[in-house]
């Protein structure tokens, strides 16, 4: 089964928060995950297995260098680019 996710990593206590964001995304990104870079989270698709397997491998080299938080939303059947393009449409 096929899903879009939402994700956001929240490195806690870490004066240096952004490397550890582009890790997480870089992260991602080599277990061949398609994902869309946005101003507060990270949105993607794929396989149900690979999309959690991936995540829960980003996460734990995430909390490996320090306290971190990451917020999960994962659904079926999202609207598609063209009909978020029409929900969006002024």
């Amino acid at each position: 089964m096929d899903v879009t996710f939402q994700v956001s990593l929240y490195p806690v206590g870490r004066e240096e928060f952004k490397p550890p964001i582009d890790a997480f995304i870089a992260d991602l990104r080599a277990d061949g995950l398609r994902v869309d870079v946005r101003e507060t989270a990270t949105i993607g698709r794929g396989a149900l297995a690979e999309v959690f397997a991936a995540l829960e491998r980003a996460y734990a080299r995430a909390a490996k260098g320090g306290e971190a938080v990451m917020v999960v939303t994962v659904a079926s059947g999202a609207p598609t680019k063209d009909e978020l393009a029409r929900l969006n449409a002024p």
